[in-house]
């Protein structure tokens, strides 16, 4: 459903902005909201902060990022509970060299390194630190990429006020050049009208910084923290049934202690099979 929220919200957005765009009277869009250089400024320069901040390695986040909140649904906890005690029945049946065989058909990748290092380590608490340095590591590559999207909506708005900056400047320029002397024509109304229109033109790079942090960059970042936590969250319980697994706990009494992590509702699910 996460990715269904995704189309919804971005679908519902773009429609709001749209009929905010639009002149009912006139039946048309207004076409000030469209400004090529305005767009440039805010997002080449969004950009281009961006570039100067990370890495390029980094960088890609963005792209991958973007996929991943249209693509992605939040990791299931009660899969993995399911996938745990499935191979601490097999254990129970076989013993820990048992769970050896079942690495290569595991389709979670933290599952499938978490049995791989089960089958390593003899001491548990040398698992128990492989386990959790990894899940560690995850932990600050996710967050490095929702902080690239949290700055890049602190850059949107301040190019977007950089360029109205600069479009102020250039219809000043425009206005008090003694070479143009047809923007003082029509006296003080006409003058008043061209920097009425000039301003109007410029404060749409502040439109394109605003729309552009709210509506696509911090609903990214916080679409990717969502994301982040279910996937931490499912990945704890496999920490947390893989050191059940080594300890060779029955299914019974590891199902008991799995429960902890779920809600009434996924108890009652797996309570039923």
């Amino acid at each position: 459903m996460s990715k269904l929220a995704t189309f919804i919200g971005v679908i519902l957005g773009l429609i709001i902005v749209g009929m905010s765009m639009f002149d009912f009277e006139k039946g048309q869009i207004l076409m000030a909201f469209f400004n090529w250089q305005g767009l440039l400024v805010v997002l080449g320069g969004t950009f281009a902060a961006t570039f100067i901040n990370y890495p390029l390695s980094q960088v890609g986040c963005a792209l991958s990022g973007v996929g991943k909140i249209f693509l992605s649904e939040p990791a299931s906890e009660h899969e993995a509970i399911e996938q745990i005690l499935y191979l601490s029945h097999i254990v129970q049946k076989k013993g820990i060299l048992g769970v050896e065989r079942e690495i290569d058909l595991l389709s979670d990748p933290f599952l499938k390194f978490s049995i791989s290092e089960m089958m390593v380590y003899r001491d548990i608490d040398l698992l128990r630190h492989s386990l959790e340095n990894r899940l560690n590591s995850m932990r600050l590559r996710h967050l490095s990429c929702q902080d690239m999207f949290n700055n890049m909506a602190a850059y949107a708005p301040a190019f977007g006020m950089m360029g109205t900056v600069m479009g102020l400047i250039m219809m000043m320029t425009a206005q008090m050049a003694p070479t143009d002397p047809s923007a003082f024509s029509g006296g003080t109304d006409n003058m008043l009208a061209n920097l009425l229109q000039g301003m109007g033109l410029a404060l749409v790079t502040t439109f394109y910084g605003v729309l552009f942090a709210n509506l696509v960059f911090i609903p990214t970042a916080g679409k990717l923290k969502v994301l982040s936590d279910a996937e931490l969250f499912k990945n704890e319980i496999l920490i947390f049934g893989t050191l059940g697994l080594k300890q060779e706990q029955s299914p019974l009494l590891l199902q008991e202690s799995l429960m902890a992590f779920v809600n009434e509702k996924t108890k009652q699910k797996l309570s039923a099979q």
